[in-house]
């Protein structure tokens, strides 16, 4: 990922350095802000532009970043080799220097040879059956470290091997280390609040889980997802799982859209559908025949067609998103029995187009999945597989069921004027205006009688998602475009005078991190590029109280 814009931001930094070398305004109640950064991908810079802005405030950021120490970094996987923990520390001074700021490596709250020896100790004396169930200083590290080898493997993790076995050790050597590595830097920097990155992966999951038990606010966010420059962020919970604060949309529910804020939500899907909404695409030449598409699949003419959407196995949206099935896969091999049961009855597993088209090869795909556990394909049984140019959107609508998991199909069938399954816990889910699977009785009912639920609401969905896509993805102003992919953004800023206060948008995503609450604002405007705008960009929310976390007592692996 190429970092060139910064040059600009570096000249500009300096040129300017007498805006940051006057003294902060004194505020009351400065909040001291930990900003942990394990990944210097471009998009990243938002935490340095949001140091920059904490300074300016008055308030005591300080920057934490990935120097090595920990037996896993953000740029390995299964497919991927971790680089030298130089190549990673040099980029983030690189980008740390642009803005003139002076960070802390996590290096140095933590003797590493002491650390490790303590984390390899603990994982030697467990069994392997009692791995997975592992706590270390509260936090449920084997849960947690098997949860997230899904998705560094690329695939379904289940332990079974010696190599899984050992995979297993080393990530629960890292996952204790991370835990000792939160728990001093809280100790040693006493913020009130904590920034990072997601909250659910191999990086920073822990520091996650160490500030919700510790009582430490933790803001987390997230690349938007439906716009190229949209990040999205949340308090006290994770940024990807999309959360709306449940009394945000209590009180927008009761307020019906104008025609044209309800035509804007049915324009992005349009968009979307037609792989114009991102970059990220997933058909060459859509198939929308349905005829061609039947006869392809060997569908008789009495067939009675069900059709499921899985999310990619390793789908950080689709991990521990479960409530009736004990996973995805699970929900899959049930329909796959349901349907059996069925007179005529033909089951459609539509793999999701990412396991073929994104940048990493999915490891264990739907296919591979279904034949390990049945031998093969059970003869009522269609797979099309993620390359395959069918229209998932056609199959559903001539489907007599169609179900989710955790999809965002779920959305775009509802306002298709389906009435889809809801199966797993998707943001969506459990507002009150989808068919929302509570238990596996209830889904063999809903598949197998002739009466079909009808709790999917188009018009509630519609407020719930204009809520989501105008107002809980952010588009901060100094991300103007992209180069390759959402992941690199351009970055662009022309003067830090009267900054962060220029850019409204941003501005008020400071507010929001300072006053831990909610980021979504009822009382925003949406401009015309289809972001919220604040309707009184210089009135500041007020911080939330500080509430110290609970003490952290220094332990033995803590440098002196």
């Amino acid at each position: 990922m190429s970092l060139n814009d910064l040059h600009t931001v570096r000249e500009l930094r300096r040129k300017q350095s007498h805006l940051f070398d006057a003294t902060p305004p004194a505020i009351p109640h400065a909040r001291r802000v930990l900003l942990y950064s394990m990944d210097p991908w471009q998009i990243g810079v938002f935490e340095q532009f949001l140091h920059l802005a904490m300074q300016r405030r008055g308030h005591q950021p300080v920057s934490v970043y990935y120097d090595g120490l920990l037996p896993l970094c953000a740029w390995e996987n299964a497919q991927v080799a971790a680089p030298s923990a130089e190549v990673i520390a040099r980029r983030f001074e690189f980008m740390y220097d642009c803005f003139d700021i002076a960070a802390r490596g996590i290096s140095g709250y933590l003797d590493g040879t002491v650390a490790r020896h303590r984390a390899e100790s603990i994982v030697e004396a467990t069994a392997d059956r009692d791995l997975t169930s592992l706590m270390h200083e509260g936090i449920a590290v084997g849960r947690i470290a098997r949860r997230d080898l899904t998705q560094y493997t690329l695939g379904l993790f289940d332990p079974q091997t010696g190599d899984d076995w050992s995979m297993l050790r080393r990530h629960l050597v890292h996952a204790i280390m991370s835990v000792d590595l939160a728990r001093a830097v809280l100790a040693a920097e006493r913020p009130d609040l904590v920034v990072l990155v997601n909250g659910k992966s191999v990086m920073y999951s822990y520091m996650f889980e160490v500030c919700r038990a510790a009582g430490v606010q933790v803001t987390t966010w997230e690349e938007g997802v439906y716009f190229n420059t949209g990040i999205i962020l949340a308090t006290n919970a994770r940024a990807i799982d999309f959360p709306v604060d449940d009394a945000v949309w209590q009180a927008a529910r009761q307020k019906p859209l104008s025609p044209a804020e309800s035509s804007a939500v049915d324009d992005y899907f349009a968009r979307w559908r037609g792989q114009a909404a991102t970059t990220y695409t997933y058909y060459d030449a859509e198939e929308r025949d349905i005829g061609r598409i039947r006869a392809a699949l060997d569908l008789s003419p009495s067939a009675v067609v069900t059709s499921i959407y899985t999310n990619i196995v390793w789908d950080t949206n689709a991990l521990d998103k479960d409530d009736a099935f004990e996973n995805m896969m699970d929900w899959v091999f049930v329909t796959i029995d349901d349907v059996a049961r069925q007179p005529n009855g033909v089951l459609i597993v539509r793999a999701h187009p990412g396991e073929t088209r994104l940048p990493f090869q999915t490891r264990t795909t739907v296919r591979a999945l279904i034949e390990q556990r049945y031998g093969g394909i059970p003869a009522h049984v269609r797979v099309v597989d993620g390359a395959s140019q069918f229209s998932s959107y056609e199959i559903a609508r001539h489907s007599r069921r169609c179900a989710v998991y955790t999809s965002t199909l779920g959305i775009e069938f509802a306002l298709m004027g389906l009435q889809p399954l809801v199966c797993g816990l998707p943001y969506y889910a459990r507002k009150g205006f989808t068919n929302d699977v509570t238990s596996r009785e209830q889904y063999a009912r809903w598949l197998l009688t002739d009466s079909a639920p009808q709790g999917s609401d188009p018009v509630l969905l519609r407020r719930f998602m204009h809520l989501v896509l105008f107002r809980l993805v952010k588009r901060p102003e100094f991300f103007d475009g992209i180069h390759h992919s959402p992941q690199q953004p351009r970055i662009r800023i022309d003067s830090f005078e009267g900054w962060p206060e220029s850019m409204p948008v941003f501005n008020r995503i400071v507010d929001d991190i300072l006053a831990g609450g909610s980021f979504i604002h009822l009382d925003d405007a949406v401009t015309e590029t289809g972001s919220a705008s604040p309707q009184h960009s210089t009135k500041r929310r007020a911080p939330a109280p500080i509430r110290r976390a609970h003490p952290i007592a220094e332990g033995s692996v803590l440098t002196t």
